[in-house]
């Protein structure tokens, strides 16, 4: 891809703000601001937005994950019926049109449990494991910190039904699971934290948190189990386990919940068990800021030059650097495209100096410069973005070396 015919509007002059993620996104044109709360994803971004889905997506999936898309907009009667409209628990975050008796959805209990509804019979048609990947409105009353607390979010929610406890009890250790790989797989490293269950349920909640100092949250976390429990909580903890925790700062980055028969009960939603008795569903809540967590990528990974995005999430893999007229980056693209990397080749007619400080800013894993004095020892010089590293390298050494850089 050639700069030229990619937009990626980066800016030198941009207001310094409280979020590292705000400031370092909008500078690098990954995102633009469109109100408090409110991030319109550029193309950079809606590039790293797709590979984090892409991860979470076939997470979902290897656990036997059903996608799905369901609307934005809600019916009031369903969330009459549920005990949620009028809820003063929801009532800070619902978008209400009172004429048409609708919300923009912030969660979608209710639409599932009436999917399944309408489907579900007999304890031989569970589990039903439901997930989509959807924009959430919240009437976030102190939106900030860029994409980490917006009213406008993407967001991957995924709904268990079970017929009893201890189903449900054992796909929640398995999503889990799921969430942490997830997590890895996407370059951070997560901790399972116990939080409250809210008005969903009496257990706890688990929290996925990402130890930040920019973070929001007060988590206190074991590193060798990496567990730990949310401020919340925190005179609930064992004091068997206190001494072995340490007092930091984390951002959620996914959260899963027993919901138990809190929507399945005052919606109907039973089946016949094994005896032929009806049985109210048991049922799990599990979400994953998916926009949260390019926020959170932007937060851990920086430096004082600008982004420096992990390869599996990066918009591109590698930025390349012409700084002669003999077409050279062109035939460096060409090849490297045909070895299956996403490449950024920077053909604008602007200083070799910006171009430098514009591959820094906008953080690809890898940059590539070719200039006369690189040509005269037939080599390419390769900068690793993470650890700031530069070398020489032959060209004809370059495709196994970039091999190595990431695999």
């Amino acid at each position: 891809m050639k700069y030229s015919q990619f937009y990626a509007p980066t800016k030198k002059d941009v207001a310094k703000t409280d979020s590292i993620n705000a400031y370092l996104l909008t500078k690098a044109g990954y995102v633009s601001q469109v109100a408090a709360g409110v991030y319109a994803l550029l193309p950079l971004g809606l590039r790293s937005i797709k590979k984090i889905e892409q991860i979470v997506r076939e997470e979902m999936d290897a656990i036997g994950g059903n996608e799905v898309s369901f609307t934005a907009l809600q019916s009031e009667k369903l969330w009459q019926d549920s005990g949620r409209w009028d809820d003063e628990n929801f009532r800070s975050i619902l978008y209400k049109d009172q004429e048409s008796g609708m919300t923009l959805a912030p969660t979608h209990e209710e639409p599932m449990v009436v999917a399944v509804k309408e489907a579900i019979q007999s304890y031989r048609d569970l589990p039903v494991l439901l997930y989509q990947f959807q924009t959430k409105f919240r009437k976030e009353l102190r939106p900030k910190s860029g994409l980490l607390r917006g009213r406008e979010f993407r967001m991957k929610d995924l709904y268990s039904f079970h017929l009893n406890d201890e189903d449900h009890q054992k796909f929640y250790e398995i999503i889990a699971g799921a969430y942490t790989k997830s997590y890895d797989r996407i370059g951070l490293e997560s901790y399972r934290v116990k939080a409250s269950g809210g008005f969903f349920t009496k257990q706890f909640s688990d929290e996925f948190q990402v130890i930040c100092e920019t973070g929001e949250d007060e988590i206190l976390v074991n590193h060798d189990k990496k567990t730990g429990y949310n401020k919340e909580v925190e005179d609930q903890i064992p004091a068997s386990e206190k001494d072995k925790l340490e007092r930091v700062k984390g951002i959620e980055v996914g959260n899963i919940f027993h919901l138990e028969t809190k929507y399945s009960k005052p919606l109907g939603l039973e089946v016949l068990d094994e005896k032929g008795e009806r049985q109210t569903v048991i049922m799990g809540s599990y979400g994953i800021g998916i926009s949260r967590l390019l926020g959170t990528l932007a937060e851990v990974f920086n430096d004082e030059n600008g982004l420096k995005m992990p390869k599996q999430v990066a918009p591109f893999h590698i930025y390349i650097i012409d700084m002669t007229d003999t077409g050279k980056g062109e035939e460096l693209a060409e090849l490297l495209e045909k070895e299956g990397y996403e490449v950024l080749l920077d053909d604008r007619e602007t200083s070799n100096g910006g171009k430098m400080v514009d591959a820094d800013l906008l953080g690809m894993p890898i940059r590539l410069v070719y200039s006369k004095k690189t040509a005269e020892a037939d080599s390419i010089e390769v900068k690793v973005r993470e650890t700031g590293e530069v070398s020489l390298v032959k060209e004809k050494d370059l495709l196994n070396h970039l091999k190595k850089l990431l695999s």
